[in-house]
């Protein structure tokens, strides 16, 4: 027997990444239509399963979100859809979730202990639960044991840090299982090659999820699993650094930044970071810089690039010539000289 299958997690609908930023808007559409993009794909290929490892919302989902998606679901009646709700749309008493008429290829897993959802015309058990709280800190899928031997059997897990249930892949397909499909961290990649996939976001949903995004898409036999990567094109955010030294001009920190947005793809947004030595005489002014199109952010990490002969020799009776000749006394470790630095520039008042 073999199954085929879409693996999507951590989809974050209703957020809205950079938000106060000009292309914010866009960015929550964004998720809204990869995720229209991921179900269009299962109209077309109409896999078995669509496995959604939670997180499907960015916070409690109102019913016309539901709606929404929904309407979504119905256009693949002949794929399953099992559905697990994540730590940031976690179920509670009066859930829309819980009282939604979802359609009928909709599974969901209602219950915050592990549950099982069985298909015997397809000799496949797929296992999963749904949280109904913020954290869980309980091991619940190292413990979990599938049922039906020679079957197909599938975990779906949404977790994998100590707070929200953490877990051994290795101790899961111990115990029986044939493949995991897990979701909650956001950079997605195999946890066992052939067995198990940590699905990543479908979309990044801030400037630290670095890299790129997508769904999966593969078959699986008792054997193992074929499955390939598919990116989303949306968005991907990227961190660059420019290497600053004491002859850098601002126009030439312009230039880079210019020459990023030129050059790379449009769907790349930057975060930009400065490091080195600089003049402390020069304070570069990048706030025009930073509200640039897919400019996330700009940071500097600079350290003064000094000459303390120089300083000694224009300040020899003040107190910044006695404080640098202290400080010089001794062994200048790394500590010794970031408090060099620190000092001299509090005593002169230059900004960094």
């Amino acid at each position: 027997m073999r199954v085929r299958f879409i693996h999507i997690s951590d989809v974050h609908l209703g957020a809205e990444p950079d938000a106060g930023r000009a292309w914010s808007a866009k960015r929550r559409q964004d998720i809204w239509d990869s995720f229209a993009q991921v179900i269009a794909v299962a109209e077309r290929e109409k896999p078995e399963f669509l496995f959604v490892t939670g997180d499907l919302f960015h916070g409690q989902p109102l019913k016309k979100e539901l709606k929404e998606v929904d309407a979504l679901f119905r256009r693949i009646p002949g794929t399953r859809v099992m559905l697990v709700v994540g730590n940031h749309d976690y179920l509670r008493g009066k859930s829309y979730y819980l009282t939604y008429p979802w359609a009928e290829n909709v599974c969901l897993f209602r219950r915050e202990e592990i549950d099982c959802f069985e298909f015997p015309e397809l000799q496949t058990a797929v296992y999963g639960c749904s949280y109904w709280h913020r954290e869980i800190g309980e091991r619940k899928y190292d413990r979990v044991r599938p049922k039906r031997d020679g079957w197909i059997n599938i975990l779906l897990a949404h977790g994998g840090d100590e707070r929200h249930i953490p877990f051994s892949t290795a101790q899961i397909l111990q115990n029986g299982f044939d493949y995991v499909a897990a979701g909650h961290i956001h950079r997605g990649g195999w946890l066992a090659e052939g067995r198990a996939v940590m699905a990543g976001s479908l979309e990044p949903v801030d400037c630290n999820d670095t890299g790129p995004h997508g769904y999966w898409m593969g078959s699986l036999t008792k054997a193992g699993a074929s499955v390939q990567f598919c990116p989303v094109k949306k968005c991907e955010y990227c961190h660059e650094t420019y290497a600053v030294n004491g002859r850098t001009t601002e126009q030439e920190i312009r230039a880079w930044a210019q020459a990023l947005l030129t050059e790379r793809p449009a769907y790349q947004y930057f975060r930009l970071k400065l490091t080195g030595r600089k003049d402390p005489e020069i304070v570069f002014d990048l706030q025009g810089l930073a509200e640039m199109e897919r400019i996330v952010d700009i940071r500097q990490e600079l350290v003064p690039d000094y000459d303390y002969d120089k300083l000694l020799a224009e300040y020899s009776d003040s107190i910044l010539g006695a404080y640098i000749r202290r400080m010089q006394r001794g062994d200048m470790d790394a500590v010794r000289s970031r408090a060099l630095e620190y000092g001299v520039n509090a005593l002169l008042g230059y900004e960094l």
